[in-house]
């Protein structure tokens, strides 16, 4: 008899160890995560150019792993802008998820609870149990001097159970100084023989594309406004050509600018291009002269210098002056000019 008391009491032990078991399973914690940024870069940056970081997730002991991430990250909209394509605001980066990594959706759109500006990230991609990584790059354009910052206002995490993921978002913000001064040139590419005033958009100079030459590489290619002002933004440290370009014009080359601590430090003064390259081969001749002749009283041409954005307007270089008329005084300027060639050096 008592043999089968303690069987009864193994068995009915057992069934209570695997109660508690099942217990204990069903209440062990999901694991937690959490969310950072790396410092923006470069830093100090400039107006007009680049600013990116990292959204970093870090998850501990998630099971059965972490496959989703719904983030909000703010940003200032009055010192920072995303580039002309929302799309190009997030990149994936398989550092956390891997290659499955999967952006499904960026948008850009007001923080919850409030009206400032976020970038909204939707991601997923293989579960991860515990791993600390990078799972998207986000791109910015600086827009204004100041001291831009950004910080995750919300993060919303999932296994792949479809289970919530307790999470925390680093306190701190991280800021980059947007300086409007780095790579301003105090200088001015004025075109020979243009009218005062073109129209209330463009003007006398405006739209000549300019930029910095170094080592066979082009950077930073910009355009200047109606004064024939321009920017060249954030140029690496080093020595470098300037280059302007406009169509009918000889190309003008400042050479050895010199940028130190992200800024350019060299006087410029200004240039005028020198009128009659209407074949593009970099030498005013005969050949010009023809071209001009040729199409002796067009009328009615587009004018690039009068478009707003420069980039619309497929210019008629032999409408030298931008009047929108190919005539004697497009003529005059061109055989003013004969003999000669570009890149013609930078001056008055």
């Amino acid at each position: 008899m008592k043999t089968y008391r303690w069987i009864a009491v193994i068995i009915l032990t057992f069934m209570l160890s695997l109660s508690v078991s099942a217990v204990n399973a069903q209440t062990l914690p999901q694991g937690t995560a959490s969310i950072s940024l790396t410092a923006p870069t470069p830093n100090p940056a400039a107006t007009s150019r680049e600013i990116s970081f990292d959204i970093i997730i870090s998850a501990n002991y998630v099971t059965p792993g972490l496959t989703a991430a719904d983030i909000y990250v703010k940003y200032d909209s009055a010192l920072v802008e995303p580039p002309a394509s929302p799309n190009s605001v997030a990149e994936a980066i398989p550092d956390f998820f891997g290659t499955s990594n999967n952006i499904s959706s960026i948008e850009l759109t007001q923080c919850p609870g409030s009206t400032d500006s976020c970038a909204h990230l939707i991601t997923a991609g293989a579960a991860q149990v515990t791993h600390s990584g990078v799972v998207a790059r986000l791109h910015f354009m600086g827009k204004a001097a100041g001291n831009a910052c950004f910080s995750v206002v919300q993060s919303l995490l999932a296994n792949a159970n479809g289970t919530p993921v307790p999470n925390s978002q680093a306190p701190q913000a991280v800021c980059v100084n947007i300086d409007s001064t780095a790579g301003t040139v105090n200088a001015a590419i004025l075109r020979q023989g243009t009218p005062a005033t073109i129209s209330l958009d463009g003007g006398t100079s405006a739209c000549t594309a300019v930029s910095a030459r170094a080592r066979g590489t082009e950077f930073n290619l910009s355009n200047t406004d109606k004064d024939g002002k321009f920017s060249l933004g954030k140029l690496e440290d080093g020595t470098y050509f300037i280059w302007a370009a406009y169509p009918g014009y000889l190309d003008s080359r400042k050479s050895g600018v010199v940028v130190a601590d992200g800024k350019i430090i060299s006087d410029f003064g200004a240039t005028t291009l020198r009128g009659g390259d209407i074949n593009g081969d970099d030498v005013i001749n005969i050949l010009d002269v023809r071209l001009i002749i040729r199409r002796f009283n067009w009328t009615n041409i587009p004018v690039r210098s009068a478009s707003i954005n420069c980039s619309n307007v497929d210019d008629e270089p032999a409408d030298i002056n931008d009047d929108g008329i190919v005539n004697i005084s497009d003529l005059a300027i061109v055989s003013g000019n004969l003999g000669l060639k570009g890149p013609t050096i930078w001056q008055p």
